[in-house]
């Protein structure tokens, strides 16, 4: 007996929302994710392939005249530096000489790598939004520093679901354990990547219920809690032993220099004032070539030849209108950040005020993705020190609490709270450690409220042992 199976096929068509950039906004977010080496790099490589872009002499030589008179503030401000020798920064900026002329290479890096992943897996403009959002807030090693919840208070999303759905899609990229909130999640995440066998499912459950044992290597001690045989606890350990706690760490591009150039510096006027300068030594300014353009008024060009001058012409006004945006996009955020932060540059780390994306985007009027996008990678260089753009920006902590004095205290941001932390635990005494209640408490009488299970939180995160552990 033979059957058949009958099947109808008809056309229809399915509206579908997805996210298309445009070439020219593609340009523009590559423009704006270089720090300034990476943009001279850039330059030089569309200078090379494009015909119709070329340096403009004329402006180059007023530029140079506004670099001297800022290396002049500059000296007032390094003045100023070597009076107070504690003060911590780093050399360079605008005295480095530009690299030699070669052909230039572009290093993708990997948060690039990750959004392109993320736009072939997600079409939704607000996954897409989240998903950008977690990217560009994982740390050096590769690790997500913030919880859902501050993910969705930062977008102004209400449902945190959808923002761990789309964490559990970003996970599963390459390299393995990537965006991972702890260094278990980032084993898990690795373990469950690998072939299923005895072996990798009894790390599973070491890593799940005796990471800590684990750690102090007490093997007899796991055998016992998971009823398993001593040899075959010894060889998971060794599978874990294989795997990438810092999975970011072998993903990113190196390079040829490791020094940082930065994109701002903070110079500091004649009249004593905090001024924002953004660097453009090395970086020529650009123009259109004026023969292509008299060329195709001549009309004796075949329409090939047309449209290769037209098409190159396009490219380069809006490779230009990119590194005028950009540094338009830069300053705006950077004078921000001097604003906001101005009891910062007065006392240092401990006057950090918290500021979020969604706070300087609404100010400067950008979305919170351009901020996210200008600030990757970018350095700037203060009286205070060289810091990353996103130093700068930190959560507030806690609820403001009333003090023994009966006075209401303030909101501080987080990267302050882990800076005291540190102060306090660097300062502890070491036969008696202080508890994190005990650092609780600390914080309470200075009145700020912060959860004990916050206190742990960033203390592991500063990579700081529990107070048993750091008795001497």
């Amino acid at each position: 007996m033979v059957y058949f199976l009958h099947m109808n096929m008809k056309l229809s068509t399915i509206q579908v929302q997805k996210q298309i950039l445009a070439p020219s906004m593609q340009q523009s977010i590559e423009v704006l994710l270089l720090p300034l080496m990476d943009l001279y790099q850039s330059i030089n490589i569309e200078i090379q392939n494009n015909p119709l872009l070329e340096i403009d002499e004329d402006s180059l030589l007023q530029q140079q005249e506004e670099d001297r008179d800022n290396a002049t503030a500059m000296d007032r401000t390094l003045d100023q530096l070597i009076e107070s020798p504690d003060t911590p920064f780093f050399s360079g900026g605008i005295y480095d000489d530009p690299p030699d002329e070669k052909p230039f290479k572009h290093l993708v890096s990997l948060e690039e790598k990750m959004f392109r992943q993320l736009q072939i897996d997600v079409s939704d403009p607000l996954l897409l939004k989240i998903g950008e959002f977690i990217i560009w807030n994982l740390n050096e090693d590769g690790y997500l520093t913030l919880s859902c919840e501050e993910i969705a208070a930062n977008l102004a999303v209400q449902d945190i679901e959808t923002v761990m759905r789309v964490l559990k899609i970003i996970q599963c990229f390459d390299p393995p354990g990537i965006a991972a909130r702890d260094l278990q999640e980032c084993l898990l995440l690795q373990l469950a990547g690998t072939d299923s066998s005895p072996e990798s499912e009894l790390a599973s459950r070491i890593v799940r219920e005796c990471l800590k044992e684990l750690g102090q290597k007490k093997f007899t001690e796991i055998a016992k809690r998971l009823k398993a045989p001593i040899d075959k606890v010894k060889a998971a350990t060794q599978f874990i032993a294989s795997l990438d706690p810092r999975p970011a760490r072998n993903h990113r591009p190196i390079r040829e220099s490791i020094y940082i150039k930065p994109d701002v510096t903070v110079i500091r006027t004649e009249d004593d004032q905090l001024s924002v300068v953004v660097n453009k030594a090395g970086l020529p300014p650009l123009r259109i070539n004026q023969k292509y353009k008299a060329l195709i008024r001549q009309g004796k060009l075949s329409a090939d030849e047309k449209k290769f001058i037209r098409d190159q012409l396009q490219n380069a006004v809006v490779f230009i209108k990119s590194i005028e945006q950009r540094g338009q996009t830069v300053r705006a955020i950077a004078e921000h950040i001097l604003a906001h932060q101005q009891k910062f540059f007065q006392d240092g780390h401990s006057g950090l005020a918290p500021m979020t994306l969604k706070d300087v985007a609404e100010a400067i009027d950008r979305n919170e993705s351009t901020v996210s996008r200008a600030i990757h990678n970018k350095y700037m260089d203060t009286p205070k020190g060289l810091f990353p753009f996103k130093f700068f920006f930190s959560q507030s902590v806690g609820k403001a609490a009333e003090n023994a004095a009966g006075t209401t205290g303030n909101n501080v941001s987080n990267r302050t709270i882990k800076e005291q932390i540190k102060e306090l635990i660097e300062n502890e005494n070491k036969s008696s450690p202080l508890s994190d209640a005990e650092i609780q408490q600390y914080f309470f009488k200075k009145g700020t409220s912060i959860a004990r299970r916050t206190i742990t939180k960033y203390r592991q995160m500063e990579r700081i042992l529990p107070s048993h552990l750091r008795k001497i």
